[in-house]
């Protein structure tokens, strides 16, 4: 049955425009025996996203834990005034993210937490995402252009060493998945406008589906972060509820923590530990500090056997175009934000040609192959062109292994089609006639690997830099076995492909409750869980900060 989001989500509009009313989320509540990680793509963004829940957790006797994707040795604040990766300077970056790490650990102790609640990998700032496009298999791991290293370089990281490489990254995260066992798990949404974020969403998405005969399968709390001109507006408005990005509201079901005032306090007081973020752009941060925090519960489309359809709005025209008004508030108190506003102005020349978004986006799936249509506000004229990655799991096969499709594309011209470094056969997929404001591609899911999932995502791009997104998505093929001949990629022999396993129960979508609050449990059932007993490879230090330093002075009211 097709699911038009775009009729629903402008019926709800309307309802929540007469009603004068914000949409409705259900309560978050914790039980007993709940165990809450939240993984955080940069040092100040588990304060962003749940302080406050973080303070419930533990004052509810309840383990928790954090871990943080990258030292946040890049000013990530910074990128969402830009199309592209900032033009910085060189600098001290791996000084940047020790301090940021210590910042992060002071934060941690405000909020209840100890170092030893605290866990690090290390990986490059502002790479992760390039990392999850292209560097698996044989491709030489990324070396990041801010710390000039091509492995993690922090010695008390979880592994220092580790390749910047994907399957260096999943093992890392497996351990902590494996180790902690966590019923709720708080991560960045999907649609998230930083790269890093993405980047960590789609990673934990598959060392969850690597652990799933582990039981394993703790209830996806997405928080959304960083996006163009949100929150709104841009000032500490500690009273008012948290409101999910407009664009966003009705990809629900949507929870909110209600913070009680003295955790609204310390979520402001553990935010200004994270100083070297925040005397950049304090009022941009404190707008995160509200009276609720929102989370969504990310739901998988569901292609039983690869058959099934869904079609969505895609009403972000935000992305990749930043707030103007405050960029210029920014750039008059610091030199640095002068010459982000400059690198903006020059890509908003370059772009001035190709204004497009992305409105609406349709994936079919027939059992054979998947079909993207992809419709644009305006026509795509060169050199626009669509970028479209899928990206395969299969169980009993590593991931890393299971092709990384990149395809390329005009309305009327498929351009490339790629594995990673690899080029395709053009006629590998196949290009659907369509109007010059639509692309639509058909794409074997034998290219694909026979996958039992797919994560997907597309980029409107101008050679380089990126015009509009949507977001990644995860289908589930769960059902009816896929066709069971795989054509071998160029250049590789033919090989037996192994039966698919028995796929995974899939957690079912938990609809909001009703007016009484209801604790929310576990989305699937899971083994009894024993105590964790694999500690990190690295100790962490012990010593929170330094005496008589910045960051554990007292903060005044």
């Amino acid at each position: 049955m097709t699911v038009n989001r775009r009729f629903a989500s402008a019926l709800f509009a309307l309802a929540c425009a007469a009603a004068g009313t914000r949409a409705a989320a259900a309560p978050l509540l914790l039980g007993d025996d709940e165990r809450i990680l939240v993984l955080a793509a940069h040092p100040s963004d588990e304060t962003l996203a749940a302080g406050g829940l973080i303070q419930e957790a533990l004052a509810l006797d309840l383990p928790v834990r954090v871990c943080f994707f990258t030292m946040g040795d890049n000013n990530e604040i910074a990128a969402l005034f830009t199309r592209r990766h900032p033009a910085l300077a060189p600098g001290p970056f791996r000084a940047s993210g020790r301090l940021r790490q210590n910042e992060a650990v002071a934060a941690a102790t405000q909020l209840g937490l100890s170092a030893e609640d605290v866990v690090f990998l290390g990986y490059p700032d502002s790479g992760t995402l390039v990392m999850w496009s292209h560097h698996w298999r044989t491709v030489a791991p990324y070396r990041s252009p801010l710390t000039r290293a091509n492995a993690v370089p922090y010695d008390d990281a979880l592994t220092p060493g580790s390749a910047h490489a994907g399957e260096d990254v999943l093992d890392d995260l497996v351990d902590v998945l494996r180790d902690f066992r966590p019923t709720h798990l708080v991560l960045p949404h999907p649609a998230d406008h930083n790269v890093d974020h993405r980047a960590l969403y789609l990673f934990a998405r598959v060392a969850l589906w690597n652990l799933a005969d582990d039981g394993v399968a703790p209830q996806l709390l997405a928080a959304p972060v960083h996006f163009t001109r949100w929150p709104e507006p841009r000032r500490a408005l500690p009273a008012r509820p948290a409101e999910p990005p407009a664009f966003l509201a009705t990809d629900g079901p949507w929870f909110e923590y209600a913070l009680a005032p003295f955790q609204v306090s310390n979520k402001m007081a553990a935010l200004r530990r994270h100083h070297s973020q925040f005397q950049l752009a304090p009022e941009f941060l404190q707008a995160f500090v509200r009276k609720t925090e929102a989370f969504a519960a990310p739901a998988d489309l569901a292609f039983p056997g690869g058959s099934g359809s869904a079609e969505f709005a895609e009403p972000d025209d935000t992305e990749f175009r930043p707030d103007e008004n405050l960029l210029l508030e920014l750039a008059q108190e610091s030199a640095a934000w002068h010459d982000l506003a400059g690198q903006h102005a020059a890509e908003s020349a370059t772009l001035a040609d190709c204004a497009n978004d992305f409105v609406q986006s349709r994936w079919t799936g027939d059992g054979q192959a998947l079909t993207v249509v992809f419709r644009f506000r305006r026509p795509v004229a060169a050199p626009a062109r669509i970028s479209l990655r899928l990206f395969g799991y299969r169980r009993g096969i590593p991931f890393g292994d299971m092709p990384k499709i990149e395809i390329a594309a005009a309305p009327r011209e498929l351009l490339s089609v790629a594995d990673l470094h690899r080029r395709l056969p053009a006629d590998s997929v196949q290009l659907l006639s369509g109007g010059d404001d639509e692309i639509a591609l058909r794409v074997p899911y034998a290219l694909l690997g026979r996958p039992q999932k797919i994560l997907a995502g597309a980029l409107l791009m101008n050679n380089r830099l990126p015009i509009d997104g949507v977001p990644w998505r995860a289908l589930d093929l769960a059902g009816a076995p896929l066709p069971a001949e795989r054509d071998p990629p160029v250049g590789e022999p033919s090989a037996p492909v192994p039966p698919p396993a028995a796929p995974a129960p899939t957690p079912a979508a938990r609809p909001p409750t009703g007016p009484a609050p209801v604790a929310l449990p576990p989305a699937a059932a899971a083994p009894p869980r024993a105590p964790p007993t694999l500690a990190p490879r690295v100790s962490l230090p012990r010593r929170v900060v330094p005496d008589q330093t910045e960051a554990n002075e007292p903060v005044q009211w």
